[in-house]
């Protein structure tokens, strides 16, 4: 497997919102029937852009940059739907700014985790929980690539905002299954109804383990 395949297959394997690509902005919406909306930002570093294209990986983009693209994606998601589109160029980054609404909790999971993997959203007696976990977990690190990840992805952030329709409980769980009170990259805020999550790009694919967040509504 060539570096460049594996570097930008590595990114892809983590939901949209958390990494797969440089920097992502999300605000999330839910409301008490379940619809919502999703607000997404995010930033392509125009080094990362060139990683896809060498060696003959031009036709193997690492998310979609385009409308087109972008509606290809969400057409898998039965229930998520695009309201508005727009992309801009700056001097270092690709902007790509993204509205959807989702008519059911079943197409926000679609959306946060189309592996299936990352995010679960069960019924708990009268209550809702929302699964998601933070963090690569890459267990065997290889310096060299950390060391990139580093270099590549210094100054870009993941933010998370979701806004919940009813105060909310969180939990947060490592990879033994303990409770802990904050995760090893990034920081976390509840207050009332919000959740907020933001890490930098580059600590969060560095984690050695992941986390299970654990929202409760």
């Amino acid at each position: 497997m060539r570096p460049q395949r594996f570097f930008l297959g590595a990114m892809c394997l983590m939901t949209l919102f958390f990494s797969s690509c440089i920097g992502v902005k999300t605000n999330i919406t839910i409301r008490d029937n379940g619809t919502g909306t999703i607000a997404l930002e995010y930033r392509i570093s125009r080094t990362v852009d060139s990683l896809g294209k060498l060696d003959g990986n031009e036709g193997w983009p690492p998310l979609p940059v385009g409308k087109a693209d972008f509606e290809r994606t969400i057409t898998r998601i039965d229930g998520l739907r695009l309201t508005s589109f727009s992309t801009r160029d700056d001097e270092t980054d690709r902007v790509i700014r993204v509205k959807m609404d989702f008519s059911g909790p079943e197409a926000l999971i679609g959306f946060l985790d189309v592996p299936g993997q990352r995010a679960q959203l069960i019924r708990e007696e009268k209550k809702h929980c929302l699964s998601l976990t933070l963090g690569a977990g890459t267990q065997n690190q290889d310096p060299e690539l950390m060391a990139l990840t580093e270099t590549v992805f210094r100054g870009y952030a993941v933010e998370l905002d979701i806004a919940f329709p009813r105060d909310i409980t969180l939990t947060l769980i490592d990879g033994s299954g303990r409770q802990i009170d904050a995760p090893p990259a990034g920081n976390i805020r509840k207050t009332g109804r919000n959740l907020r999550f933001s890490a930098p790009t580059a600590a969060l694919l560095s984690t050695k383990e992941p986390v299970l967040m654990e929202i409760r509504w």
